[in-house]
């Protein structure tokens, strides 16, 4: 713009800022999941919890390999994670990569930089929202491949968790993923859980839906419901000393 065009002259105008949000969560999501964000915002509803998401990419098809490939991700991810601002909780938004790496394997890569920081990722959150529920026979559902299956599988029960039943929905993409309707998992539910020695139910997968339907599958099936994206999402809170209740998001949000 020549130098001798006229511009306005601007007013400068006086402003309040409203208080600093009470948590600061940091997600690191899958390319491809188009569940995850919504999910969690649900489930981190209120005014004052700041969420900021950032993406790493993955095919569509995550297969065993591609899984293990994550690893080589996380580190750049964490560059365009709100480099210059607050975070109190980075979650890591994979529950079949997170097994297939390693939990500490996980939370070193994102700590390496900024040592500060609480980690969480869903597998971790699930174990440990499953240990306050008091239960350790449970039932699974995923939408993964089965060779995912069985690292699941070995995953858990290496954990100390007995897998009581355990099924999956035959889809090999996120896109698909995020598309399987609340019926589906309801009738899923109750089918895993028949056996009365089932104590809660697991459903594994960021990219599966649960947030706004979580309670209801628990009084179908008069047990908790443990979900990815809920369990990260309480994890998230908990980790930052936060034990607010959040109504509608299950039993687990019930607790400290």
């Amino acid at each position: 713009m020549p130098n001798d065009v006229a511009t306005m002259d601007w007013t400068e105008l006086p402003v309040a800022l409203g208080a600093e949000p009470a948590v600061c969560v940091g997600l690191i999501a899958l390319a491809n999941d188009g569940t995850i964000e919504a999910d969690v915002h649900d489930y981190l509803r209120a005014t004052d919890i700041r969420v900021c998401t950032t993406r790493v990419r993955t095919p569509l098809r995550n297969t065993l390999a591609s899984l293990v490939e994550l690893g080589e991700t996380i580190a750049d991810a964490m560059t365009a994670l709100v480099p210059e601002g607050r975070l109190d909780v980075v979650a890591f938004g994979c529950t079949s990569g997170a097994m297939a790496l390693g939990p500490e394997t996980v939370r070193a890569t994102i700590t390496h930089a900024r040592p500060s920081l609480h980690v969480t990722d869903p597998v971790s959150a699930a174990l440990r929202g499953l240990a306050r529920l008091g239960c350790r026979r449970i039932a699974l559902l995923t939408p993964y491949l089965p060779e995912v299956n069985a690292m699941v599988e070995q995953f858990l029960t290496g954990q100390g968790l007995e897998l009581r039943a355990c099924g999956f929905f035959p889809i090999s993409d996120d896109n698909a993923r995020g598309r399987v309707t609340e019926v589906s998992v309801l009738e899923a539910a109750r089918r895993l859980t028949a056996d009365r020695a089932v104590e809660a139910l697991f459903i594994s997968c960021t990219a599966l839906r649960s947030a706004g339907f979580v309670e209801r599958i628990e009084d179908s099936i008069g047990r908790p419901v443990v979900t990815s994206n809920q369990a990260m999402s309480w994890d998230s809170l908990r980790l930052a000393g936060d034990t607010r209740v959040v109504a509608g998001a299950g039993r687990l949000f019930r607790l400290a």
